[in-house]
């Protein structure tokens, strides 16, 4: 019988963080049973601060990690963003993996806004369509989805979690990971949409879009907009009536999400988007209600939690980032 394994998954923004500890153990094939059960879930919260500190950041990480009664040889999964990390698709060689990274820092020189030789990357192919072939020399060719960080953040990060007792297993940049916890809820094709899909990661103060689609490119893009100010603002404070704050806030996010189906439309000559799935520790906040009426999109939270047997139903969307991230480490 194969043994159980345990998989940590973190969420860390500058002003929260999303914890799960998780159980894998193959079920036999029982038709409806999971693999995975959810051991612990916990949120640690900056409580006015934020988490760009160092020492701030490390303490709550021990939190998180005392939360969730982590052990040594639990595979804890990180999430990466910001400038110094890279995403994109495209189409390459099939090469072996002891080539594929000097050929990735050659091919995408002139696109990273950091230096490929002091960087680190991590690809998967993806299903290639049906119509499509070798190249010229014959060699397979396919789709391959990119993520690369600098090593000098890479190794921070890995510092950083270290000394609170999580030392990285894995790491994958945010626009890939996001993306995974969409495609992980499709399961077997059942809930696959038709065309391409915008994903949005609701952060405390920066958003983050995945756009993607089993035929459609993919594309990301990072905007400023502080999620945590417009949910605080549908709380009634001090006897004020913050509606117009939080439609004024709805309505700015609208025009991020808008800009980002635009520029996807015209840059790829593609149809529409079709939908969009939130995701975050945000997701599911009502003051968000309101973004299919503004935008003209349907508008779901992910359902990547529904993978996992939990004993009790968790906030919807909220720690999909990281039940993700923990999977991506088995």
């Amino acid at each position: 019988m194969a043994k159980e394994q345990i998989f940590v998954g973190v969420d860390m923004d500058a002003a929260s963080i999303r914890g799960v500890r998780l159980s894998f153990a193959p079920n036999g094939g029982k038709p409806g049973k999971s693999a995975w059960r959810l051991l612990a879930a916990a949120e640690i919260n900056a409580d006015g601060g934020d988490f760009l500190d160092e020492a701030r950041a490390v303490s709550a990480l021990k939190r998180l990690r005392e939360n969730l009664k982590t052990r040594p040889s639990d595979k804890t999964s990180i999430c990466l963003s910001g400038k110094q990390t890279y995403s994109v698709r495209m189409d390459a060689r099939k090469l072996p993996d002891d080539e594929m990274e000097g050929m990735l820092r050659l091919e995408l020189r002139k696109n990273m806004p950091f230096d490929p030789s002091a960087a680190t990357f991590d690809y998967q192919f993806m299903p290639a369509p049906a119509e499509s072939g070798g190249g010229e020399d014959g060699a397979a060719w396919g789709p391959v989805t990119v993520g690369a960080a600098a090593d000098s953040y890479l190794n921070r990060q890995a510092d950083l979690y270290g000394k609170a007792g999580l030392p990285p297993y894995h790491a994958n940049v945010l626009p890939i990971s996001i993306a995974n916890a969409f495609w992980a809820a499709c399961g077997d094709g059942a809930a696959e949409p038709d065309g391409a899909v915008l994903i949005l990661h609701l952060g405390a103060d920066v958003c983050t879009v995945a756009i993607d689609g089993r035929r459609a490119p993919f594309f990301s893009r990072t905007f400023s907009f502080n999620a945590a100010k417009a949910a605080g603002g549908s709380d009634a404070q001090n006897g004020e009536d913050k509606s117009a704050d939080v439609s004024s806030s709805v309505d700015v996010l609208a025009g991020e999400v808008a800009k980002s189906a635009a520029y996807y439309r015209n840059a790829y000559r593609v149809g529409d988007i079709s939908s969009i799935s939130m995701l975050g520790a945000y997701a599911s906040h009502p003051a968000f209600d309101g973004l299919a009426e503004k935008t003209g999109y349907p508008v779901r939270v992910t359902q990547t939690a529904s993978l996992v047997r939990t004993e009790k139903p968790l906030e919807p969307g909220k720690y999909d980032l990281a039940i993700a991230l923990a999977m991506q480490a088995a």
